[in-house]
């Protein structure tokens, strides 16, 4: 067996195939374990004996990134995602490994480069110079341009999620209150009822509002940017939510007096879609006369959402309401709620196991 094992300084060991065809070296992708790169070799072999080989393309990343903006990525991600991975290829990955060749690239340049990114940026930075690098090689191996994906060999940076300021539940009923007087009030009523992100809220219409049935559905979001409903953040985003008797009945009543007459749910004077500028005016004015935290409106959803944890809801209902893709990251994000969880199931079971 024609196995090579490299050796990386404060990194573990990786191996891959080498195989000899009519004079020529072909050197296989870096695996984690020997067995991994045997069966390469065994496969590359096949391929030249089949007649199956394929050359590998010889485009370079700036290539491939061109082809992904252009073709797949306007099918995928919103105005705002495009334009944040537009600037950080352009600002942070081109300069240093744009001119690479895509089949040359390895899993160790890669780690290197996020490694040192990490040093200066956050953690939810690097991960989005991964996931766009990510979905570059998996494009290409779609259509078969490339036989292997480098970052199956890199580490994901771990984002460190810091707590985020909420409301408690006293505090939520005191900026009700006084967001009473303001337009955005629905808006604001929605991210602590539902735990919706703005965009959620802003394009929530009274169709996806089935008050019969008691349920809620996401279905779309507004984007300020073409000034239009558009896709949600992710696939998971798509949900619908329960309603209480006492929040169907809060919309009906809502619905039935609301001035002026709208198909959205939270409108503006003339009836169509809030400024995002003009809702965070109203936030920081409502907060300072309510004499609470001034917290930002995905902090108001950030406290549904808490505050459903410390009631002893399940995280997997929680991570449904909010849209998460996985449950991991509702925890990750909300694990400053867990001590308090924690400490009060721990009374309840003294509670029960001593009587």
């Amino acid at each position: 067996m024609a196995i090579e094992k490299i050796k990386h300084k404060n990194i573990k060991a990786t191996y891959r195939s080498k195989v000899y065809f009519k004079g020529k070296r072909y050197l296989g992708v870096h695996r984690k374990t020997k067995k991994e790169a045997e069966l390469d070799e065994i496969n590359q072999k096949k391929e030249f004996l089949t007649g199956e080989y394929s050359k590998e393309t010889n485009k370079t990343l700036d290539d491939g990134f061109d082809d992904y903006i252009t073709l797949i990525a306007p099918k995928n991600l919103s105005i705002k995602a495009l334009k944040i991975a537009k600037s950080n290829y352009k600002n942070h990955i081109q300069p240093e490994l744009g001119h690479r060749l895509l089949n040359e690239l390895r899993p160790l340049e890669i780690q290197k480069f996020l490694n040192k990114k990490e040093l200066n940026l956050t953690g939810g930075t690097v991960i989005k110079f991964y996931t766009l690098l990510n979905q570059i090689y998996k494009m290409m191996l779609s259509w078969n341009e490339l036989k292997a994906n480098p970052l199956q060999g890199v580490s994901k940076p771990k984002i460190e999620y810091k707590p985020k300021m909420t409301l408690t539940k006293d505090q939520c009923h005191q900026f009700l209150l006084f967001a009473k007087n303001y337009q955005s009030y629905m808006a604001f009523w929605l991210a602590l009822q539902f735990g919706l992100r703005l965009g959620e809220a802003l394009g929530l219409q009274w169709e996806d509002v089935d008050l019969k049935n008691n349920v809620l559905y996401i279905r779309q979001a507004y984007h300020e940017e073409t000034k239009e409903l558009g896709r949600l953040k992710t696939k998971a985003s798509e949900r619908s939510i329960p309603l209480s008797q006492q929040q169907s009945e809060f919309l009906k009543d809502y619905k039935q007096n609301q001035f002026p007459q709208s198909t959205l749910v939270a409108s503006n004077e003339k009836g169509g879609f809030l400024m995002k500028s003009n809702i965070k005016r109203a936030r920081i004015q409502i907060c300072k006369r309510a004499e609470v935290p001034n917290v930002t409106f995905h902090e108001l959803r950030h406290t549904q959402a808490t505050l459903m944890l410390e009631m002893n809801e399940h995280p997997k209902i929680v991570q449904q309401r909010l849209g998460h893709v996985k449950v991991e990251t509702t925890l990750d994000i909300y694990s400053h709620v867990r001590p308090q969880v924690h400490q009060k199931s721990a009374q309840r079971f003294s509670d029960f196991f001593e009587k």
